[in-house]
């Protein structure tokens, strides 16, 4: 009884599985299941897109497998009978009915999941792995938690838990398709962090999830805003009965981690901890924010009857255009920023949103690049991470790696555009950030 005793308080007071377990003799999971047929999460949220749409369900009768690490468990109390599973393609939650989920299936446990005789379906239009729940006020019936003892037959673990497996597959959330249906269908359920984000009622006094009935509570969770966005398409959601419920939110610009589910358009992200909440890298250099700043123009070349390309625009920041009394115009212009010191970093990034429009059929980084320069007189060009596609007035976030003037102290970056007779379309920039 003492040695049943100690295993079980050893399973149950930690994060991580049982060190030297053997997983192919695991004592959880059904370790006869072997690879047969598996496909990629894309691929069966793919086959199954308009049940998971429709928050329908249906029973899984091909024999299938899916293989994914586990990013997130109940150790903190804040995602409850949910285990969130992603691979390189994707991510889904597993809802199962049981408790203390995270003794066996700890954060970085890869895991292989038989799916036959399992139901797939929609819960908000999130996609998750389960069984029919109905529900007992309505007889409604939809997808819900699977029983404890369904589960423990249909997954075996695959290695050892390794932490740096969840890790490796955590993304940054861009803000810039943050209402883009396709983005929120491919990525809900993956782990990923949402960067320089504040919260709306961090005041040094409010907690995540009070239940004291000062904030409206939905399945016993608070859904906290952040500044930067409308709460009708992002917030952060606590549990009350999360470890860290009680705890004040923390004021000043943070970076947030955590499980980004959807509950149909407004993104819901889970926090394992508070542990997933960091301050932002301190920047170097920010502008374009709320004017020019210290950014110059200069023209390079201007046709006939063109008094200037940039100009800011409030909102939507600088922007460049050639196009004037339904012309287009020849040009080239630079805007540059003043000298940016990087001599206190090992490595740096630029990071600004932009929007590009009447393009037409050509492509916006056909007619604009980001440059960079320690001198003013020799520039390259730097590569982005994304590009506006050149027809929308939608921002994108964009990034390029600084790393290689690290050390430097003396860094300027230009936005250079360019029109011709036929194409002069316009591009904007703003929120330019260095750290």
């Amino acid at each position: 009884m003492v040695m049943v005793a100690t295993l079980m308080a050893s399973c149950m007071g930690s994060d991580y599985a049982a060190p030297g377990l053997d997983p192919d003799n695991a004592p959880w999971g059904n370790n006869e299941i072997t690879e047969t047929n598996v496909v990629s999460i894309a691929d069966l949220k793919a086959r199954y897109a308009s049940t998971i749409a429709s928050n329908g369900y249906v029973k899984i009768e091909e024999d299938m497998q899916i293989k994914g690490v586990v990013t997130g468990n109940d150790y903190a109390g804040n995602i409850y009978q949910q285990i969130p599973v992603q691979d390189e393609t994707g991510a889904l939650v597993v809802g199962v009915s049981a408790s203390a989920l995270h003794g066996f299936l700890p954060e970085g446990q890869e895991i292989l999941i038989d799916l036959k005789d399992l139901y797939i379906g929609g819960y908000g239009e999130q996609c998750q792995i389960g069984s029919v729940y109905t529900s007992p006020n309505t007889g409604k019936t939809g997808i819900g938690r699977m029983d404890r003892y369904t589960w423990q037959k249909h997954f075996r673990l695959i290695g050892e838990a390794d932490v740096a497996k969840a890790d490796a597959l955590a993304e940054d959330f861009d803000p810039s398709k943050l209402t883009d249906a396709s983005y929120m269908e491919a990525n809900a359920g993956k782990l990923m962090t949402i960067r320089r984000v504040s919260f709306l009622n961090a005041d040094g006094k409010s907690v995540f999830a009070p239940d004291d009935g000062s904030v409206a509570l939905t399945s016993n969770c608070a859904n906290r805003a952040l500044k930067e966005y409308s709460s009708k398409n992002i917030v952060v959601r606590t549990s009350t009965y999360a470890d860290f419920a009680q705890e004040i939110i923390p004021e000043g610009t943070k970076d947030i981690k955590g499980i980004f589910t959807r509950y149909y358009d407004t993104w819901q992200i889970l926090l394992r901890s508070t542990d997933d909440i960091t301050d932002s890298p301190t920047a170097v250099f920010e502008g374009l924010v709320d004017g020019q700043g210290d950014f110059v123009v200069e023209d390079k070349s201007l046709a006939e009857g063109l008094d200037y390309v940039w100009a800011w625009s409030g909102q939507y920041g600088m922007k460049a255009s050639a196009f004037v009394n339904d012309t287009n115009l020849p040009s080239e212009s630079w805007l540059i920023s003043p000298a940016i010191d990087l001599s206190q970093l090992t490595s740096a990034t630029l990071t600004f949103e932009q929007a590009g429009n009447k393009f037409f059929s050509e492509k916006c980084e056909n007619y604009c690049s980001v440059m960079v320069s320690t001198d003013r007189e020799n520039w390259t060009p730097l590569e982005l991470n994304v590009w506006p596609e050149g027809n929308s007035w939608d921002f994108y976030t964009s990034t390029a790696n600084l790393s290689a003037y690290a050390g430097q102290s003396t860094v300027y970056i230009a936005f250079k555009y360019t029109s011709t007779s036929s194409t002069a379309g316009t591009w904007e920039v703003r929120n330019v950030v260095v750290e």
